[in-house]
């Protein structure tokens, strides 16, 4: 089977990169939403606010293992166009303070009280996603190039 043309691990193991993450709510909506995420154990993970006046519509999906797209993305023309897209099933996780950090470690400065306070909370929650297809594509310079696609989870770009 063909593999990605970039290191798609790699690609999403570079800080700062945020993931764009859609799904469905409880009425049919659609909801996105950028959001920080690291990339371990074959899913990605998130730690999502839990909202007093509506329901998050990423961890209504997860508490019931609904799909969610997710999206991460360059767009630097012409030397840095690189994308990820992944489906998958959504789930909520137990509390792992220690990978909070991790996602979080990727995006701030600098690790603070406030910031281990805010992990710790139980007014947010750590839910993953299991990307079972998608694709990758790159395309450095404008050109067009071979796109990797994959609709089982274990011929994925994370499967390795």
């Amino acid at each position: 089977m063909d593999r990605p043309i970039f290191d798609v691990q790699g690609f999403l193991d570079e800080p700062r990169l945020p993931a764009s993450v859609a799904t469905t709510t409880g009425r049919g909506n659609t909801a996105l939403a950028m959001m920080w995420f690291v990339a371990e154990e074959r899913r990605l993970w998130f730690h999502t606010p839990v909202l007093d006046d509506r329901p998050s519509p990423f961890l209504d999906a997860a508490r019931h293992n609904r799909d969610v797209a997710v999206m991460i993305a360059t767009f630097a023309p012409p030397d840095d166009v690189r994308q990820v897209r992944m489906t998958g099933p959504a789930r909520l996780e137990t509390k792992d303070v220690a990978r909070v950090r991790r996602i979080y470690e990727r995006y701030i400065p600098g690790w603070s009280p406030q910031w281990a306070d805010h992990a710790a909370s139980p007014n947010a929650l750590l839910w993953s996603m299991s990307p079972d297809r998608g694709m990758a594509a790159t395309y450095p310079g404008l050109e067009n190039r071979p796109v990797f696609r994959w609709s089982n989870a274990a011929d994925g770009p994370l499967s390795s």
